[in-house]
């Protein structure tokens, strides 16, 4: 017992016990520049700079030892510095774009009915921008970089000695993370269970694994010290499932009766043509992940909701199976409404 408690004290002082909200459905139907060339930019020219740092005229130090200096050059408590930037710089189109616009966002999104006394309600709630031509908020971008290396931790300390891949210790990062999400930075803190939150630290998993092992590592050493084998691409990580309006999130009976009727919203828009577009699109690069298929487990075990049953065409009504619309983890045999 006591060694739990000392577990989950640690988790709480490790993790930023925050839940900020997004908001894609504010976004539908709005021109929206894509920006992975500038976030692609942005990040390898930090990871230039961390490689730069290394002392030079001696043996290089461990790979491992480069991975956390640059896992330190991304994170932070609350706002991952990454984040911050996508959020003020004029190189990156965003939703919404102004302090004027924010403050229509905040009386408009999704979130809108939250008390003042609500604590998920005192932090802001985080703009869309579009990276791999997938709406996401900018809060994801701290999620692969922040939870993203919290998912390494715990891969790395499941993993079986001597192995480079590890599936179950794969399998435990991901469920520590679905126990996070449900608990201290989702459902429990703020209302709100956020696949896509787990989809971009599992993605960021992969990010901190791949720079020094696999087949290809990121990351290698010449006689002038570690370089860069390829350039950061978020095209390699980012998916549809990290946009809110296509992967519902799940949410506690109280938050649920607050945001369905402002997603109902957005029902007309469903028709939209720039609307309808963009989930095609998503359908035809749409495959079930691996924390897909750990949720999917959870659901047909009674052990989570199904989060299909808060996508927008289960709040209007209009029921789609997954291949014909409706986006999200969805139990085999559940019978439509």
């Amino acid at each position: 017992m006591r060694r739990g408690l000392s577990g989950l004290a640690l988790l709480l002082v490790a993790c930023p016990a925050v839940a900020l909200e997004t908001d894609q459905f504010y976004a539908w139907g709005r021109e929206l520049p894509d920006a992975t060339l500038a976030l692609n930019a942005r990040i390898n020219a930090d990871l230039e700079d961390v490689l730069a740092e290394l002392p030079r005229g001696a043996a290089p130090p461990p790979c491992a030892q480069v991975r956390r200096r640059i896992a330190a050059r991304f994170r932070f408590l609350i706002f991952g510095p990454v984040e911050v930037w996508a959020a003020h710089s004029a190189l990156v189109a965003r939703i919404p774009a102004t302090p004027e616009e924010e403050l229509v966002y905040r009386r408009e999104s999704l979130y809108r009915r939250m008390s003042a006394i609500d604590p998920a309600g005192w932090l802001p709630i985080t703009a869309t921008i579009s990276l791999n031509d997938v709406r996401i908020g900018t809060d994801k971008l701290t999620h692969f970089f922040n939870e993203g290396h919290y998912y390494f931790h715990w891969y790395e300390g499941a993993r079986r000695p001597g192995q480079s891949d590890d599936p179950a210790a794969v399998e435990r990062a991901i469920g520590r993370g679905i126990f996070t999400e449900r608990t201290l930075l989702g459902k429990a803190a703020s209302g709100v269970f956020s696949p896509a939150d787990l989809e971009a630290n599992y993605e960021g998993m992969r990010f901190f694994i791949g720079l020094c092992e696999g087949e290809t590592p990121q990351l290698e050493t010449t006689p002038d010290g570690y370089r860069l084998t390829r350039p950061f691409d978020w095209r390699e990580y980012v998916t549809p499932e990290w946009d809110e309006s296509y992967q519902p999130s799940i949410y506690s009976r109280r938050r649920w009766r607050e945001v369905a009727p402002e997603m109902r919203r957005y029902c007309a828009r469903l028709d939209d043509p720039q609307v309808v577009a963009q989930r095609t699109a998503y359908r035809e690069r749409d495959l079930v992940t691996v924390t897909e298929q750990r949720m999917l487990a959870l659901v047909r075990q009674g052990k989570l909701p199904d989060p299909v049953e808060f996508s927008i065409e289960r709040a209007c009504g209009a029921y789609r199976f997954p291949g014909a619309g409706e986006a999200g983890v969805h139990a085999e045999g559940a019978a439509p409404p």
